[in-house]
C-alpha cells in the first residue's frame, strides 16, 4: 500500500430530504499538504468449551486530520456551518453546526503510474485551532490543520470509496466529477 504524495482534495455537500441522502457536485477543498485517517473498530470475543468460539469486529467511526495550503472563506463557512456577509466577514457562533460532507483526494502510488482514490461519505470537521508567528529572518509558513470524524451511513452502513488505478481508467476520470457510490456486480 505504499503511495507517495497527496493531491486533488475535493468535497461534496450532503442534503437530506425524507430520509434519504444526496451528494452535491465536487469541488475542490483546498491543496492538500498531509491527511491522516485512523478507524475506530468495536470488538467483541465469544468465548466458549473453555476456548475462543468467535472474534467480531465492527467499524464505529474514524478520525480524520487534514493539513492544508489555505482555507478560503467559502470553504470555512461551507465546512464549519459558519456565516458570511456581503463584504466576505465571516462570522463564528454557539449555534454554528458543521454539516456533513463527503471529502475526497487521492494519492499516487510508489510504481506503475497508478493512483489511489479515497472518498470518505460522511465526514463533519471541528473548529480549527489557529496558530500565529511573528516573521524572523527565514520564512516560516504556518498552515491550516483540519480535524473531523467520519461516520457510516445510515442506508448502507459504508463509510469509505477506495480505488486503485490509472488516471485515464472510466472510474479515475470521473472520480472527482461526483462522489463514487456503489454499483453491484453484474453477471
Amino acid at each position: 500500500m505504499a503511495t507517495v504524495g497527496l493531491k486533488d482534495l475535493f468535497m461534496a455537500t450532503i442534503t437530506e430530504t425524507d430520509g434519504v441522502e444526496t451528494f452535491g457536485t465536487p469541488e475542490r477543498l483546498a491543496k492538500a499538504i498531509k491527511a491522516e485517517l485512523s478507524v475506530e473498530v468495536a470488538e467483541g470475543i465469544l468465548c466458549a468449551d473453555d476456548a475462543v468460539d468467535a472474534i467480531a469486529k465492527e467499524f464505529v467511526k474514524g478520525n480524520i486530520k487534514l493539513n492544508i495550503n489555505d482555507l478560503e472563506p467559502a470553504k470555512q463557512v461551507a465546512i464549519l456551518g459558519q456565516t458570511i456577509d456581503s463584504d466576505k466577514t465571516i462570522y463564528a457562533g454557539e449555534n454554528d453546526e458543521p454539516p456533513y460532507i463527503a471529502l475526497g483526494f487521492r494519492s499516487k502510488k510508489g510504481t506503475g503510474g497508478k493512483y489511489r482514490y479515497i472518498w470518505l461519505y460522511k465526514v463533519k470537521f471541528k473548529i480549527p485551532n489557529e496558530n500565529y508567528e511573528t516573521k524572523g529572518e527565514g520564512i516560516n509558513f504556518i498552515t491550516p490543520e483540519l480535524e473531523g470524524e467520519f461516520i457510516k451511513r445510515a442506508k448502507d452502513g459504508m463509510w469509505k470509496a477506495d480505488f486503485t488505478g490509472l488516471p485515464t481508467d472510466p472510474v479515475a476520470t470521473s472520480w472527482f466529477t461526483k462522489v463514487k457510490e456503489y454499483t453491484a456486480p453484474t453477471g
